[in-house]
């Protein structure tokens, strides 16, 4: 207990020092790539703190864009890209698509992506994925004066107005094989009611992250389409939700 105190003193301290020299931003390389950090955003400052994020989740989906030979993958809430940069890093042949609403999250992203010289590896898009075109309200918390891409979500009582699009509309793929993850915060069907058509015109397999009240009616609109649960797991310390793994073929 003493030794997690005197941790949590220290990142404090650091945290604190970097705020004051208004060093909060800047490069950080994570495995083989590098991401733009903004230690004011509560998952820039997890993967600093840590040296990792999400490694068993990014691990199992690569492992299963090797096994399924995948050519595409959707990343829809990409954040800062830890997702889209790590699979093309890995994966440079493959086709990579990322979506993220959030503008400061979605400007790291794209900083990261000219980083690691992926421009042509990667294409993004400042959109929330929706079942229809036109504006939405996105909620942030706010923190150090900075609007935190954690747990952002779209709401009407969102602060901030974003363009949303459908899915289907954007993305025009058939008989490929894809690899998609959904990360957006409790508005997972409204993104899969606009990609009905990209998921019964491909091979998918699918990562999407599932508050356990939503886990019905999300799971059988899956399973009405032929999606089979590979796998499932929590792997935060948020015990509301849940990681599904799927596949329709």
């Amino acid at each position: 207990m003493l030794i997690r105190k005197i941790y949590k003193l220290r990142k404090s301290i650091l945290r604190r020092f970097l705020f004051l020299t208004k060093k909060e931003k800047f490069f950080y390389k994570l495995n083989n790539i590098f991401l733009f950090l903004d230690l004011k955003d509560s998952i820039d400052r997890e993967i600093y703190f840590n040296g990792y994020y999400e490694d068993e989740q990014v691990s199992y989906l690569k492992d299963s864009i090797f096994k399924f030979n995948i050519n595409y993958f959707i990343d829809i809430g990409s954040n800062i890209g830890v997702y889209a940069l790590s699979i093309s890093e890995q994966f440079p042949d493959l086709n990579v698509i990322a979506f993220e609403p959030h503008k400061d999250a979605f400007n790291r992203m794209e900083m990261a992506i000219k980083k690691n010289n992926f421009s042509e590896r990667i294409t993004a898009y400042p959109y929330a994925l929706a079942n229809e075109d036109g504006e939405a309200k996105l909620f942030t918390l706010n923190r150090f004066d900075t609007s935190q891409s954690g747990g952002a979500r779209i709401s009407d009582k969102g602060q901030f107005t974003v363009r949303q699009k459908k899915g289907d509309d954007l993305i025009k793929l058939k008989n490929q094989k894809l690899a998609i993850k959904i990360d957006v915060e409790e508005f997972e069907l409204e993104v899969l009611n606009g990609i009905t058509e990209l998921i019964s015109d491909n091979k998918v397999f699918l990562q999407i992250e599932i508050f356990n009240r939503n886990y019905p009616i999300i799971s059988s609109f899956l399973e009405n389409r032929n999606f089979k649960l590979l796998k499932e797991g929590n792997y935060t310390h948020d015990k509301r939700l849940r990681d599904y793994f799927y596949i329709n073929f």
